[in-house]
């Protein structure tokens, strides 16, 4: 019965908040009740969970824990951007996938992972991804970008990802320049990205994300036990991992097409009220170059001017900085 199954969770899960009757997804699927049955029980079977009533049918009411691949592939299918999607239980990181796959296609896609046994971040952080509490992504980005713009993207994915996790959550996500996540000054998201492309513009935007969305904080070891938390930790609400998954695409989809079209003069006034470095004494450190100072200012090229105790004033690409 897994022939029929993706059309059935089709079904069930653009009709989620009613009951769909055995007949009824028959007669529309043109196939047997028994098919419908054995099918429903095969969906139970592989972390599904649905209401059954009498005289009223069935209804989708939990996902699997684990990511599953034809529910996967129905999120993909709604996407007006990326067009195909690779799932896996375990890998390296989900970076490196990505690259591989981009021998393969050249149509946008996304790559998701239950774990990362050698997940990373910037400045080739650790990142630690335990399987069915996050979600770890990377979205490749098929299109020329000229050079002069690839500074903002960051910034306008950040923006995506904070914007997802307050309203699926109700957590204050905040961002710390350019693009971490923080809720409550404890680390919740980062990502990295990269590009390839020629001398004239980018032709590839490699995205790797990844969100800790179910951890308790009695997950976290050592130094991120003070420094991480995730979305569930912070409001005591389990976050559907699926329906994180689905705002999440349409937001940095979104995101993208602004990036494309847009400055980041056009969103730089939400940006700065997403932010939470400002009015605070910070160390700022980029390469050899660290500063002690306060952020007075953001360029409309995505540069941050600090200044210092002396009054002097230091313009950072990329910092690290340390809350």
């Amino acid at each position: 019965m897994a022939k029929y199954k993706s059309d059935i969770l089709e079904l069930l899960y653009h009709n989620r908040s009613t009951y769909l009757s055995g007949q009824m997804i028959a007669e529309q699927l043109s196939i047997s009740r028994t098919a419908v049955w054995k099918t429903i029980e095969l969906l139970k079977q592989q972390g599904f969970s649905l209401s059954s009533v009498q005289n009223k049918g069935y209804q989708l009411t939990r996902f699997p824990e684990e990511w599953d691949q034809d529910m996967m592939a129905l999120i993909i299918k709604q996407s007006s951007y990326f067009k195909k999607r690779f799932v896996y239980k375990e890998v390296t990181s989900t970076q490196l996938v990505a690259k591989e796959k981009m021998l393969e296609t050249d149509e946008p896609f996304i790559v998701v992972s239950e774990v990362q046994t050698a997940g990373r971040g910037r400045f080739n952080r650790n990142w630690d991804s335990q399987g069915s509490k996050g979600l770890w992504m990377t979205a490749v980005f098929r299109k020329e970008v000229p050079l002069h713009k690839i500074m903002t993207f960051n910034l306008f994915m950040s923006l995506a990802i904070a914007k997802t996790i307050r309203r699926v959550s109700g957590a204050e996500a905040k961002i710390k320049w350019p693009n971490d996540i923080y809720i409550d000054d404890r680390k919740c998201c980062g990502f990295l990205t990269e590009i390839s492309g020629d001398a004239s513009a980018i032709q590839n935007i490699i995205c790797g994300i990844g969100i800790n969305l179910n951890h308790e904080l009695s997950d976290f070891q050592d130094e991120l036990a003070v420094k991480a938390t995730s979305l569930m930790a912070a409001t005591g609400q389990k976050i559907n991992r699926y329906q994180f998954f689905e705002e999440l695409l349409t937001e940095i989809e979104e995101a993208f097409q602004q990036f494309i079209t847009l400055e980041f003069s056009d969103i730089k006034e939400e940006y700065m009220q997403y932010s939470n470095i400002w009015q605070r004494k910070l160390r700022y450190t980029e390469g050899k170059k660290v500063v002690e100072g306060t952020a007075v200012e953001m360029m409309d090229d995505g540069r941050l001017i600090v200044q210092d105790d002396e009054g002097t004033l230091h313009h950072f690409i990329s910092a690290d900085i340390e809350l």
